[in-house]
Order: C-alpha cells, then structure tokens, then sequence
C-alpha cells in the first residue's frame, strides 16, 4: 500500500493530510508538521490513534516513509501535552486576527504575548517546541550555526533581536558577538528574557513600543535578527512593515543584514517573495536570500537582506 493510499485507508481527516504528506514526503520537518496536526486535530487522543492507524497500514517497503512516520509517532509521545499546550498558547494568540488599526494591533499583541508567557514561555516563542526548553534549545542553536555560517555574527558585531520574546537567541549569541540588544512588545516576555540573560553582560533587554525602532542609533547595527516578529507586522498593517524595513536601514551599518525568518503567516510564499522584493529594492536593501527553507528542525522561510552601501 502506497503512503497515500495508507493516508486514506487511516480515514485521516482531510485538515490532516497535507501535513501528513509533507512529512511522510520528507517535505516538512516533523515538528513543524506535528504543530500543523496538533492544532487541526480534534484531540491529541484522536492524533495519536491516527498516527498509529497510519503506522499499521504503510507497507513495509515504504521505508523512508515508515522512518519519518517513526520520528513523528515518537516526537508525539515524548510530549503528551503538547495538544493542550499548542491550543492554550494559539487562543491567547491568534495568526489570524485582523487589527482595527495599528496602535490596537500593537497593544492587543503584546496583551496577547504576556498571556501566552504564562501559559508556556517556550511554546509562547516556537509552537514546534511543544513547551519543552530541549527543542527550543536545539531549534535556537540551529538557527545560530547558520547565522555563523552567513557571516552574521563575529566578536565586532553588535545584533539587534527584534520581537526577541524570551531572550533565547540573545543568550545564545551572547558569546558570539560584542553586544546584543533585545526589543520586545510584550512585559512579560521582556522580565522573562531579563531574567535569562541576567549573567551576561553585553546583553541588553529593553521594551519597545512596536511602532518603529526609536532608541537605537543610525547605523550603530550590524545585524538584526526577526525570528517570527514580521508576522505580527503583516497582521497589523503595511504601514507597520515598512515603517520598521526603514527604520531597519537607518540603524544598520552600509552592509548590514537583516535577517526574517518567516514574514508572514498567510500561507503565500509568493506575496511574501513579492513583498520583500519590493521592500527591499525601495529601502535601500539588496536581498540575498529570498524564502529559503535553511533548517532541518523547523520550515522556517529565510529573508536575508543587505543594507546598500
């Protein structure tokens, strides 16, 4: 029996399949496609039943199919609360929800962020960590090796962490750079990442009013790092996107990066190709990277602009 065929002999929900699919394809990472499950299924009971259903009726023959099926069937048991996790941080926070204006997006995110840190602080910044600090550190650590591997970091290089949550990138660059300034919308997600980072000194956490980047000086930046901050830009307008690309080319050196990863949450990696590409060519940006998926552990879309000299 073929992957799709076992698919629909499982009598899997048609919500589940194309994470289903990508996944067993080698498309999808298998967190990524577990966080897609998790939060389209109707329990995690009923995905775990699935997914052993799924495991029965794959030939045998399928093996590359089976080993992914494996790493998924065992990612889901090693964190059985991840179906409730995953949907107590998405009702605080909603991908979803079209703002009346800017100033209400930026005030109703960073509510919604100081909720979801209550909830988990690790979920509340990755959904594909389940809440489990190991995955989130893997996960960051991933992220960091290929910022190294660009060029984006080094022992002269100041990183601004734009949207930085919990502080997770900032420790862990910490060693690898001069200074590092986190911005964050939300309090709690700020106390939270100064609490983290409290042992080190060239780091620094500070509060931002989500409107632009005011506080950080022209062209004192060398990189700055947006792990999934653009999304909520995006919901809340595209005069906030823009407004922060320019600020983004004021306070970054001639040559320095500016890193997306994910711009938004729409599902059309063709408007955001589109989106950037115009940005960029209007802010003064040359764009190097365009919506490449660069990780193993999460398909996070890769932006990587350059500031013009």
């Amino acid at each position: 029996m073929t992957v799709d065929q076992a698919i629909e002999a499982a009598a899997c929900p048609d919500a589940l399949r194309p994470a289903l699919q990508g996944c067993l394809s080698g498309d999808l990472p298998a967190a990524s496609a577990l966080v897609q499950l998790l939060i389209r299924a109707e329990s995690g009971q009923a995905l775990t039943t699935l997914l052993d259903t799924l495991d029965a009726a794959i030939a045998a023959d399928e093996i590359a199919a089976r080993r992914r099926l494996q790493a998924l069937r065992r990612m889901n048991a090693e964190h059985p609360t991840a179906w409730a996790t995953v949907h107590a941080v998405l009702h605080e926070v909603r991908h979803d929800a079209a703002a009346q204006d800017e100033a209400q997006a930026v005030q109703a995110f960073a509510q919604a962020f100081d909720r979801a840190a209550a909830v988990s602080p690790e979920a509340s910044v990755a959904l594909h960590s389940f809440g489990d600090p190991g995955r989130l550190a893997l996960a960051t650590a991933e992220v960091v090796r290929r910022m190294a591997e660009w060029g984006l970091l080094g022992h002269d290089r100041t990183v601004l962490d734009l949207g930085c949550g919990i502080g997770r990138f900032a420790a862990a660059i910490a060693g690898r750079v001069r200074r590092v300034v986190g911005l964050d919308i939300s309090a709690r997600m700020v106390a939270e990442a100064q609490r983290r980072c409290a042992g080190l000194a060239n780091v620094e956490i500070h509060r931002t009013s989500g409107r632009d980047l005011a506080g950080i000086g022209s062209a004192a930046i060398d990189t700055i790092l947006a792990v999934d901050s653009f999304p909520y830009l995006v919901l809340a307008g595209p005069a906030l996107v823009r407004r922060h690309v320019e600020e983004a080319a004021r306070v970054l050196k001639p040559d320095g990066h500016l890193l997306i990863l994910n711009h938004s949450y729409r599902g059309d990696e063709a408007a955001d190709r589109r989106e950037l590409q115009a940005l960029a060519a209007d802010c003064g940006f040359r764009l190097r990277q365009a919506g490449s998926r660069p990780f193993a552990l999460w398909d996070g879309l890769a932006f990587h602009l350059v500031r013009s000299r």
